[in-house]
C-alpha cells in the first residue's frame, strides 16, 4: 500500500509562493540575460561615428542649402560656399532662447550679391516647411542681417532652427523694428525669392 501524504491547505499555499517566487527570479534572471545579449548585438552593430547630422552631411557633400531665386535665375549654395563668405558673430537676446546666444554667418546683403541678386523691393525668406515671410529688401543694407550658419560655435541641427537661421542684431534695432523682426526670423530657411 502506497501512503500519500497531504499537505495542509497553509503549508500547501506557502510551498505554491516559494515555487511561484523562484518562477520570478527564474524569469528576471533570463530577462536579464536578454537585455544583454540585446546591448551586446547594439554595441556591435551600430557606431556612433557612422551617425551623421544632417548639416555636418550637407557641408561634407555639397548638398544645397539655400536657393536664391531673382529675376528669373536661381542661384545654390551649399554650407561651403557660405561658410567662405565673410562672417558676422552676434549675441543677442531672443524671445526663443532665456539666455542670450552667439549666432554666426554672412551678411544677407553678402549673399545676395555672391547670388547676383543686388537690388528689389523685397525678400520672401521661404522655410523648409514652406513657411514665408517678407522682409523689406532695404533691411538687408540698413540692419546687418544675417543668415546664421551656428549658434554658440556650433553648427544648427534642424531641432535647433537650423541649419539656417535669418537673424537681425535684435538689441541694436530701434524698438518698432525689434518687434517687426522676430516676425521675419525664419528658421530653417531653405529659399530666398528676390523681388
Amino acid at each position: 500500500m502506497i501512503f500519500f501524504s497531504r499537505l495542509s491547505p497553509k503549508a500547501a499555499g506557502r510551498r505554491r509562493r516559494r515555487t511561484d517566487g523562484r518562477r520570478l527570479m527564474l524569469l528576471g534572471g533570463l530577462y536579464l540575460v536578454l537585455l544583454a545579449v540585446v546591448a551586446v548585438l547594439v554595441a556591435t552593430f551600430i557606431r556612433p561615428q557612422d551617425i551623421t547630422v544632417p548639416a555636418a552631411r550637407s557641408a561634407a557633400s555639397g548638398v544645397t542649402v539655400l536657393t536664391v531665386e531673382s529675376r528669373g535665375q536661381s542661384f545654390r549654395f551649399d554650407m561651403r560656399a557660405l561658410e567662405a563668405l565673410p562672417q558676422r558673430t552676434y549675441r543677442v537676446t531672443t524671445p526663443w532662447y532665456l539666455r542670450p546666444v552667439t549666432f554666426q554667418g554672412p551678411l544677407l546683403r553678402d549673399v545676395l550679391a555672391a547670388a547676383g541678386a543686388g537690388s528689389g523691393t523685397r525678400i520672401e525668406a521661404v522655410a523648409v516647411n514652406d513657411y514665408a515671410a517678407t522682409i523689406p529688401f532695404e533691411h538687408a543694407q540698413a540692419y546687418d542681417v544675417i543668415i546664421a550658419l551656428r549658434m554658440d560655435g556650433k553648427p544648427m541641427s534642424p531641432r535647433d532652427k537650423g541649419p539656417l537661421f535669418v537673424v537681425y542684431p535684435y538689441d541694436r534695432l530701434p524698438p518698432e523694428v525689434r518687434e517687426l523682426s522676430f516676425g521675419l526670423s525664419v528658421w530653417q530657411l531653405d529659399g530666398l525669392r528676390v523681388r
